[in-house]
């Protein structure tokens, strides 16, 4: 138990519990962030000097492998480190230099607070963007790492943007910024009531035998007033990132997101995206399916979208105690920098959730859990043991079949029907005349699979997941974990209620050397994990970020997750029986004398620590 005394008040929490890893796992992971932090030029400012010993929280982690030398690595996520000094979320830019054993932290210049010359020509801050996230990252062969994201306000104008940097990286222990680009910029209006950039991927063109290479893509969906009209577009560059031209790749196909890119040894690009299901039972037959386009010419045309497979998703809801409250906690807690990193939309009613927790973020089923949706990732192998025509895909859906009576108005499919999630692969190896039976990578009965990532080098696959199959979810009551959140306990008392579950959440890895007809797949996180810490909202509800990240270089492959096992748990005085359920974290709160209590005033003492860690194979 440690103590900590915070302006008089008396706060208590324990470290979170750490589970070795079983006998025969692979070496240690590593933390990629929770270190020391310094600008890009080698210097400082307040904002990195306090990022540096605030314990914030990082989430949505990018990776990266140099294919000219495989020990230059680095890595990326949203990064709150500075909320207390500069307001908002920045993209953290973490790097190594001698293969992923020692990490450096930085954020990507331009923040406020950022007054050194990279930063105040940032086209971000000259536009007056103040905070920036979704990170991912690519190489191409000469030695440039791209690093691309979205950037926007939380408030009015919100200009949700979409940026791409470049760095240097000939060798040597540190990466050598050079410039920013604007890709595309969002309407000033409030988020969703005009045009917002969002969910990202990036890929550049290292094809062994393409007349393109070197030819930067990135692919993103922008949000509308209207979700069904949400659409899914592409930017290319020819100059090494200093200009884009963007078009929209999604036609005919509505509610597009979660996009990726593949390029392949010839050059061809491949883009695949989630189409979400609208309205089946009004005549519009669209499903859950794997959407996808290709060009061959340099991403200039593309194909008409088609389907490679459609599928059941995965995709955890409930419904809110209370949807007014629920609307406007979650309004606030963003305009704090206290949840996810979108700009704010309003505080209209909520009665639909993605994510659950406590008091005015409570759902009707009393659980606790992070938002997660099925999404979609493709690659293709870039070398010349690349086969031009194959390209793979990796998904998390619901098994078909899992389908099970949750007995609340949690469901994973729909309210009151959960499923298992699992992790599946497909390929073609005809340029995208056929596509395989999608296949399960991992097969398990029990336990959940997503977010996963997938990368193709070298004549390999490289694959990773957050896996909850050592997740203690069942309850007393005989739900098993099908019907309730990963990390919840389900129990009789404070009906229907929860508690929370031993931490059971791990990360995997998985190999192939024959195409993806067979695996091996293994435990990469030394210590599993507990994801469902009220972190966010006030300390209300959990948020685990969107995604994981996996890259490839020759043989090694690299891969990040996000990570509780720094988290100092606690209690919150607030609620009962709630706040001693085991998903609240170290908090110090006074009492006021109506019995309501004051804020947290000891949010750096580790109840945030959410961190990113990698782990090399």
């Amino acid at each position: 138990m440690k103590r900590f005394v915070v302006a008089g008040v008396v706060c208590t929490g324990v470290v979170a519990s750490l589970v070795s890893a079983p006998a025969g796992a692979a070496p240690g992971d590593v933390g990629v962030s929770d270190q020391a932090y310094v600008r890009y030029d080698g210097g400082t400012d307040p904002v990195l000097a306090a990022c540096s010993t605030n314990n914030r929280q990082q989430n949505e982690p990018a990776a990266s492998v140099a294919p000219h030398n495989p020990q230059l690595m680095s890595s990326g996520s949203n990064d709150y480190c500075p909320v207390p000094t500069a307001g908002g979320t920045w993209a953290g830019f973490y790097y190594s230099g001698n293969g992923g054993t020692s990490w450096t932290n930085s954020l990507l210049p331009g923040y406020p607070g950022d007054t050194s010359a990279a930063g105040t020509a940032s086209p971000l801050q000259r536009i007056g963007l103040t905070n920036a996230g979704d990170p991912v990252q690519a190489w191409d062969n000469d030695a440039h790492l791209y690093y691309a994201g979205i950037a926007f306000n939380r408030t009015r104008p919100a200009l949700g943007s979409i940026w791409v940097a470049r760095y240097d990286w000939t060798g040597g222990p540190t990466p050598s910024y050079e410039f920013t680009t604007l890709v595309e910029r969002g309407t000033p209006s409030p988020i969703f009531l005009g045009l917002f950039h969002d969910k990202i991927q990036l890929e550049v063109d290292r094809g062994a035998d393409s007349p393109h290479e070197g030819n930067v893509y990135v692919c993103w969906a922008r949000f509308t007033a209207s979700g069904p009209n949400n659409g899914v577009f592409l930017a290319r560059s020819s100059d090494g990132g200093q200009t884009f031209r963007s078009q929209k790749i999604s036609e005919s196909v509505h509610g597009s997101q979660f996009c990726d890119i593949a390029v392949t040894r010839n050059g061809d690009v491949y883009v695949a995206w989630r189409q979400f299901e609208f309205n089946p039972d009004r005549g519009q037959l669209q499903g859950n399916a794997v959407a996808w386009v290709k060009s061959t010419n340099g991403g200039k045309s593309f194909t008409k979208p088609a389907v490679a497979t459609p599928f059941l998703g995965w995709d955890p809801g409930d419904q809110t105690v209370s949807a007014p409250a629920y609307g406007q906690a979650k309004y606030d807690a963003c305009l704090r920098g206290d949840g996810t990193p979108g700009a704010c939309a309003s505080p209209e009613p909520r009665a639909f959730a993605r994510d659950c927790g406590d008091g005015p973020l409570a759902c009707q089923s009393g659980y606790v859990f992070h938002r997660v949706n099925s999404q979609v990732r493709i690659t293709a192998d870039p070398t010349a043991a690349g086969d031009p025509d194959e390209v793979f895909v990796v998904y998390d859906g619901s098994v078909p079949g899992s389908q099970t009576s949750t007995g609340t108005t949690y469901g994973t499919i729909s309210a009151g029907v959960g499923s298992q999630a699992s992790v599946y692969f497909l390929r073609t190896t005809t340029g995208g005349a056929s596509w395989s039976t999608p296949a399960r990578i991992d097969v398990q009965v029990r336990g959940h699979q997503y977010f996963p990532d997938i990368v193709a080098e070298s004549g390999r696959l490289h694959a990773v997941w957050q896996d909850s199959r050592f997740d203690a979810a069942s309850g007393p009551d005989g739900r098993d974990f099908r019907s309730v959140p990963v990390g919840n306990r389900a129990v009789a008392a404070n009906p229907p209620g929860a508690v929370s579950a031993d931490a059971g959440l791990a990360a995997f890895y998985a190999l192939s050397a024959d195409g993806g007809a067979t695996w091996t797949s293994s435990e990469v996180s030394t210590v599993r994990t507990m994801p469902q810490y009220e972190q966010f909202g006030d300390r209300d509800v959990p948020f685990f970020g969107d995604y994981n990240y996996i890259a490839a270089s020759g043989t090694t492959a690299f891969m990040t997750w996000t990570d509780h096992r720094d988290v100092v748990s606690g209690t919150d005085p607030r609620y009962a029986p709630d706040g001693t359920d085991g998903f609240d974290v170290l908090q110090c709160r006074a009492a006021n004398p109506d019995g309501t209590f004051g804020p947290d005033t000891c949010p750096n003492a580790g109840g945030l620590d959410q961190n990113i860690y990698g782990a090399v194979r």
